[in-house]
């Protein structure tokens, strides 16, 4: 109970201590937002090449601009959800700050949510960015619930979080040469349908390699809420890929976190925590 209470204070402790390192860089935070505004002007002007687009089978791909920004939108989340633990862990070795972290009396899912927490808040703000500037700028029209979207987001999100644990744990052990982070990071964006339907991949790419797609958490994240955004569907219509996501955070969620405290036992026991 104590841990819970505790638990504010500690992950603001790590979010001040990365806001004020991230201040410190005014000229990268301006050049990224102009860096996401060309992102979306650019998409802009490419999807007018497919503009009439009506095939019932690609529903989601009506309007290729409104498809392609939420794409880039989720798929900031999905980088950070497996890929934000163990930068921070990396940051923390070269730092020769992760011994003393992990010896005070901070638990692990305190260790995890905390050292994670700037960099959801970051990428909070630049996912935004893309679907203001998108219906800002050029008229992109969400239709649905934004709280179930948001609500698919997270979930996604936390599911991702759980295989970047495991990339995390492989840093703790190995410190370089993660292959999570590798293929999960190529895999998400090439397979999940971020930039072209996933049904492309069964048509040209035949059904073996197509499938890939069926097992990344991104894909059905993705579907959920395109479904919700762009098609308008409410939760009933999206049943299928919310029972999916459950089902990998009820597998990966339990494991991951065992496979992180098994990391960390075996680093402290080889007193490699400084090593990197």
């Amino acid at each position: 109970m104590n841990s819970l209470k505790l638990l504010p204070r500690r992950i603001f402790a790590f979010v001040a201590r990365d806001f004020r390192l991230f201040v410190s860089y005014r000229m990268q935070f301006f050049l990224r937002i102009i860096s996401v505004l060309a992102v979306v002007t650019t998409l802009f002007f490419i999807s007018k090449i497919f503009a009439g687009f009506t095939d019932p089978q690609y529903s989601q791909w009506r309007d290729p601009l409104a498809s392609w920004l939420t794409g880039l939108a989720v798929l900031n989340y999905f980088m950070t959800g497996f890929s934000s633990l163990a930068n921070s862990i990396r940051q923390e070795q070269m730092q020769g700050t992760l011994e003393s972290v992990l010896l005070t009396p901070i638990n692990l899912p305190t260790v995890i949510v905390s050292s994670s927490a700037w960099d959801f808040l970051e990428t909070t703000f630049f996912s935004f960015l893309y679907l203001f500037f998108g219906r800002v700028f050029f008229g992109v029209q969400y239709r649905g619930s934004f709280f179930l979207a948001v609500v698919f987001l997270l979930l996604t999100t936390v599911v991702l979080a759980c295989l970047g644990i495991l990339s995390a744990s492989f840093a703790m052990v190995f410190k370089r040469g993660d292959p999570f982070g590798i293929f999960l990071g190529a895999g998400s964006a090439l397979f999940s349908g971020v930039f072209f339907p996933t049904q492309l991949l069964h048509e040209y790419a035949g059904p073996k390699l197509g499938n890939i797609s069926l097992i990344l958490p991104a894909t059905h994240g993705l579907q959920g809420i395109r479904q919700i955004l762009i098609e308008g569907h409410g939760l009933a219509q999206v049943t299928q890929p919310l029972i999916t996501l459950l089902c990998f955070l009820a597998v990966l969620l339990p494991f991951s976190l065992w496979v992180f405290g098994r990391a960390v036992k075996r680093a402290k026991r080889e007193g490699s925590l400084i090593q990197y």
